[in-house]
């Protein structure tokens, strides 16, 4: 984001608190997260799709929020 690009850190649960202190390291305490169930690595094709889809709004949420901060834009519509 600091060079201009929209970014979104996609994780599971029980890498929250990490993703967290990790955006502050790096100087980037507003930098957007979006959370998806855990565990990801041992389910089938199917299911990793399924929550992919379930995680697609909020992962675009994020990035429209993350663009209209940027530009100093607000949110509501008008």
């Amino acid at each position: 984001q600091k060079r201009g690009r929209l970014a979104v850190t996609v994780i599971s649960h029980p890498f929250e608190a990490l993703a967290m202190s990790e955006r502050e390291a790096f100087g980037a305490p507003d930098s957007p997260i979006v959370l998806v169930q855990h565990p990801i690595g041992t389910d089938k094709a199917g299911e990793v799709k399924k929550r992919a889809d379930a995680a697609f709004e909020k992962l675009l949420e994020a990035l429209l929020h993350s663009h209209q901060a940027a530009n100093g834009e607000s949110r509501t519509a008008s």
